[in-house]
């Protein structure tokens, strides 16, 4: 499809590509999420984006070093009343996004810190030749990583709107394809009536009363 000439196959591949970059905005796909490590180094204070970043999965920025959660993300006027006042101190860090970076304060030292936090990529193409991951298609072996049948029923949804036909059926199969595979994309939580998920493994709802020893 990528090496045709043929003006309908390439605007098939167009509406494809409008298709993934819909998907791609409307869901935290499990198959697109990634962690990304950093190591700090002395002095440095911003620390770039991975190459397929797409948006921040939130409430996942970790120091693994120290085993806490990094503050923030600060907002421009916390980040400025920090990098101005007096208490910018350890022992936690705060950061910052702007300018397509992760800023951190206090400024890290000679100690390197090992943080982490989860994205969603923007790579929804497997190479079908290495295996790789990647951003577009390029060569007609490439897979796209998105439900199939969501694939085909939103192509079909986009092609017909763009010819002027009547869409109604193809978008009533493209939202049951696209609920079934936003509710399968992953396993679902075990859900409880109660106060707490489950007993813990000692308290006073699994032993009897006096002494439990003997």
């Amino acid at each position: 499809m990528v090496s045709s000439y043929n003006q309908n196959t390439l605007k098939m591949l167009a509406l494809a590509r409008a298709v993934c970059d819909d998907l791609l905005h409307e869901f935290d796909w499990q198959q697109l999420q990634k962690a990304h490590q950093l190591t700090t180094s002395d002095g440095v204070d911003s620390y770039d984006m991975p190459s397929d970043f797409e948006r921040f999965i939130n409430g996942t920025f970790f120091d693994q070093t120290n085993q806490w959660p990094l503050r923030g993300p600060k907002t421009p006027g916390e980040w400025q009343w920090l990098k101005a006042g007096l208490n910018n101190g350890a022992p936690f860090e705060r950061f910052r996004v702007y300018n397509n970076k992760l800023w951190l304060t206090p400024v890290p030292g000679s100690t390197p810190l090992n943080l982490v936090f989860e994205y969603v990529s923007n790579a929804y193409v497997k190479d079908g030749t290495t295996g790789a991951t990647k951003s577009d298609f390029t060569q007609d072996s490439d897979v796209c990583l998105f439900d199939h049948r969501l694939m085909v029923y939103g192509v079909k949804l986009k092609f017909l709107s763009s010819i002027g036909q009547d869409t109604s059926a193809a978008l009533t199969d493209f939202n049951r394809a696209y609920e079934f595979a936003k509710g399968s994309d992953t396993p679902a939580p075990r859900l409880s009536l109660g106060p707490v998920d489950a007993c813990p493994l000692i308290s006073t709802a699994n032993y009897p009363d006096g002494s439990w020893m003997t």
